[in-house]
């Protein structure tokens, strides 16, 4: 196992207990969505394409499109019925014509078996399965692992699945199921002690990963011994985590069994013929300029120095998506002239609110403006 930490922190959430209910804010399911939206953030530079398995209503798909680094999602379930009534859900809004992404974004919307391997799943870096695996019969069950981590060997998967520990607490208000579990179609509800030894089987078997436990829906104050709602597996791959792999990753050329197509899409967006200075020299105006402004009106004392200093590491990090390195940073930062001293990039305080360069002003002053021939159409 390693140790998992949530980039953004742990959730703020809230449960309540009374003598005739038990509520969460946010709803629990809301609570896994954040959860598992918050670890592929903290790795999204990796990841390009997710898949997602059991993704019924297509309900989680919203949040995970709005990740700018994923340019392909896969969205499989068993039910055709289903995905056919909600596969409109992937479609572009107005606004995805509007706003356009700035890469590219392929989403399928696809029926199969989380058992069954598929050439539509090579190359995945990221699987999500959100409360699946109680859902499936013992010999679907002990052939997800090979399919995941032996023929698909993403960068990270995400397990959820609910924690019967916490069982106790529901039976307070209400009875279980006839079929002795929370939901009709459960086939088994696991307690922490038998979700960690599924997934210790699994790392086990497949040594390349590694995993963390974590949960959603927090017990009521003096129940904590019963653990979460929702339990949650966190695999990664060792080399993600910058460790050595047990085995050299093979592409897997076994049998597959075809999934079939049921709805597919490419959402529009921007074509940037930038070259990678330009775009890396744009995104470090805009962030001098911010950093100058927030200066200004931060400061209160008559008295402050007229150059503001802005950490060179601090520019690095705010700019990483445009692939700049501490090298290619400091060679721009030479060519436009922008003062650098003991890490730090130095701002002068002037009446002129913008860092701009000569090539941003040749180009302001190559705009005429003039009011002569001007038409005042929309004037009575």
């Amino acid at each position: 196992m390693f140790s998992y930490k949530l980039p953004c922190g742990e959730f703020k959430t809230v449960t309540t207990m009374t003598e005739k209910t038990i509520s969460f804010v946010p709803p629990v399911y809301e609570q896994r969505y954040c959860a598992a939206i918050q670890i592929l953030m903290g790795c999204q530079d990796q990841i390009a394409k997710v898949v997602e398995f059991g993704c019924s209503e297509i309900r989680f798909f919203p949040l995970l499109r709005r990740i700018e680094t994923i340019e392909n999602i896969v969205l499989v379930d068993i039910d055709e019925a289903l995905l056919r009534k909600y596969m409109n859900r992937i479609d572009p809004l107005v606004s995805d014509y509007i706003n356009k992404r700035q890469s590219l974004l392929q989403v399928q919307v696809l029926q199969g078996n989380v058992a069954d391997s598929s050439d539509e799943l090579r190359d995945t870096d990221a699987v999500i399965a959100l409360e699946l695996i109680e859902h499936v019969y013992e010999d679907v069950l002990t052939k997800i692992p090979l399919n995941v981590f032996g023929f698909m060997q993403p960068k990270i998967a995400i397990f959820s699945t609910p924690n019967s520990d916490y069982n106790v607490i529901f039976t307070r208000f209400n009875p279980l199921l006839p079929n002795g579990f929370r939901h009709e179609d459960h086939k088994f509800e696991w307690t922490r002690e038998e979700f960690k030894s599924w997934c210790m089987s699994i790392v086990q078997k497949y040594p390349n990963y590694m995993f963390d436990l974590m949960g959603v829906g927090d017990p009521p104050k003096g129940y904590e011994s019963v653990g979460h709602v929702s339990q949650i597996a966190i695999f990664v791959r060792k080399d993600i985590l910058k460790l050595e792999l047990e085995h050299p990753l093979i592409r897997n050329v076994g049998t597959s069994s075809p999934y079939q197509l049921i709805h597919a899409v490419t959402y529009p967006f921007h074509v940037d013929t930038r070259s990678q200075e330009q775009r890396i020299w744009d995104d470090v105006k805009c962030e001098l300029n911010n950093f100058k402004q927030c200066c200004k009106y931060q400061s209160e004392d008559d008295d402050c120095s007229d150059i503001h200093k802005l950490p060179i590491e601090t520019l690095l990090s705010r700019i990483h998506r445009t692939g700049a390195t501490r090298e290619i940073l400091g060679d721009i930062l030479k060519k436009k002239s922008v003062q650098v001293k003991n890490e730090f990039v130095l701002i002068e305080d002037s009446d002129d609110d913008s860092v701009t360069d000569d090539a941003d002003e040749q180009s302001f002053n190559e705009v005429q403006l003039s009011g002569e021939d001007e038409e005042f159409w929309d004037v009575n």
